[in-house]
């Protein structure tokens, strides 16, 4: 929880462990029904499309970042942050907090959709075969007080002082978040059946099945955290993180920088955990004069129902009950640095596991993450000729049962112009208190876009995003003679 801890949490998104992640909606092209298989993925019933005998998806990949924590007003971009091409390093005083009192939540997660084809098996059936990696990472209904320990540092007493934290030591109870980290791939079998349809009605079904592969995951299932600031008699402007009592679970699986978002992961390998995935969708279409263009379009489906089970000698599984500990700047920054070819996941592990005092007596070799789980609704209305509407509502899942990557909530309106060669759309998005606008276009088998334009051009503070989010693919279709 000192600068360089806030450095690489902020860069990456966001501050302890994950990662969904969100999982990434790709709004501005899932809502396209010319745009490849990507509506897929929000709900399996759209790949009944009699409109396509064929088609091949090459790969898309995308980043996003949402919080409802901190603006960002730094004089270099998100994008540039995350590439690391900052001129700078991110300072804490580049984030502005939100200060309602309200449960903080992040999440980073990034995306590539890799091969896939669908093919018509009749003239109401289609199956596709698709893969994808997804990595994210997430913190939920984390207080504001402890995100400002891990913006601010250690070696910051005078902004403390400032904030009233170190007023008469006061012991800091608001502390009930969980973390999560993932990173895994997927292959997915998927079924789209027509299951009625007349001239003007059409009801569609789908179902996907994954196999999923877990390549990296890590968790903190928070109970209780109770510390205090006080200040640090070694230090000038220091203060310590006295820990007067932590209840939690916390696992980790080792990982390498070398095999770190491996290509091979597409493939399954260099796994430490497996599991399934289900997704199930319906989709009621009112159709044109023709018999064929859908007018109006309704959609539900329940994605990412399922979960991963890592195990084996890479994975560390802990209960900690502990408290007393004292931790200054120089004690997190040797704990926070990794080692040669050591992975930050698996330095914090290790920084946790050597500061409460975590071994091999109370250690378990597993753990299970669930997969985001979520509720998509969706209505799409075609207003005239080649211009559309949409309305998507997704409603992510609490899960008690095991340590989870959520999905952000979120509602968008996405208006766009859409025929066979050329699709336009700019979605409006609300999720995790802020408002986003975004552009997508697709060109052919081409697609850009983003659904937060405000955090790619965010500079100088002139745009205070709370987020960026950017995708690009190309997959190609045969029509249906």
């Amino acid at each position: 929880m000192h600068s360089s801890v806030a450095k690489y949490l902020f860069a990456l998104g966001f501050f302890l462990l994950v990662g969904s992640a969100q999982a990434q909606r790709f709004i501005g092209i899932a809502t396209q029904s010319n745009a490849g298989l990507h509506s897929v993925y929000q709900n399996p019933a759209t790949l009944a499309d009699s409109r396509y005998a064929f088609r091949f998806h090459v790969a898309t990949a995308g980043l996003h970042l949402d919080n409802n924590y901190v603006r960002y007003a730094a004089p270099f971009s998100m994008i540039d942050l995350l590439r690391g091409n900052n001129p700078r390093s991110l300072d804490p005083y580049d984030l502005e907090e939100i200060r309602d009192g309200k449960p903080k939540n992040g999440t980073l997660s990034a995306e590539i959709r890799g091969p896939a084809v669908a093919f018509r098996l009749g003239e109401k059936t289609q199956v596709a075969l698709m893969t994808r990696v997804r990595s994210g990472f997430q913190i939920t209904n984390a207080s504001e007080r402890l995100l400002t320990v891990a913006r601010l540092g250690l070696a910051n007493a005078e902004s403390y002082q400032d904030l009233g934290f170190l007023a008469l030591y006061a012991t800091q109870t608001d502390n009930a978040f969980n973390a999560v980290t993932q990173a895994y791939s997927e292959w997915a079998l998927a079924l789209g059946q027509v299951l009625s349809e007349s001239e003007t009605h059409r009801l569609k079904g789908g179902v996907t099945v994954k196999r999923l592969f877990g390549n990296a995951g890590g968790y903190v299932q928070n109970r209780s955290l109770n510390y205090q600031l006080i200040p640090d008699p070694e230090s000038p402007n220091g203060v310590m993180l006295q820990v007067d009592r932590f209840d939690a679970d916390m696992g980790y699986t080792q990982v390498n920088n070398r095999s770190f978002l491996s290509p091979k992961w597409l493939f399954g390998q260099n796994t430490v955990g497996q599991g399934w995935g289900l997704d199930l969708g319906l989709t009621y279409e009112w159709l044109a004069q023709d018999g064929e263009t859908p007018v109006l379009q309704l959609g539900a489906s329940l994605t990412d129902l399922g979960r991963i089970r890592y195990e084996g000698s890479a994975v560390s599984d802990y209960t900690i009950q502990t408290g007393g500990q004292q931790m200054t700047q120089a004690t997190w920054e040797g704990y926070t640095t990794p080692q040669e070819g050591e992975s930050t996941l698996s330095a914090v592990g290790r920084m946790l596991e050597q500061e409460f005092g975590l071994n091999e007596t109370n250690r378990q070799s597993q753990f299970t993450i669930a997969t985001p789980r979520a509720l998509n609704l969706s209505a799409d209305l075609r207003l005239a000729g080649n211009f559309y509407v949409n309305t998507t509502l997704v409603q992510g899942f609490k899960q008690a049962q095991a340590p989870a990557w959520r999905q952000t909530s979120l509602w968008a309106v996405a208006p766009r112009y859409e025929s066979q060669k050329l699709g336009v759309v700019l979605p409006i998005i609300q999720q995790n208190g802020a408002w986003a606008v975004g552009t997508s276009l697709r060109l052919g088998p081409v697609v850009l876009g983003s659904d937060n334009l405000l955090g790619v051009f965010a500079r100088n503070g002139r745009i205070k995003a709370q987020g960026v989010d950017i995708y690009a693919g190309l997959s190609f279709g045969v029509r249906a003679r």
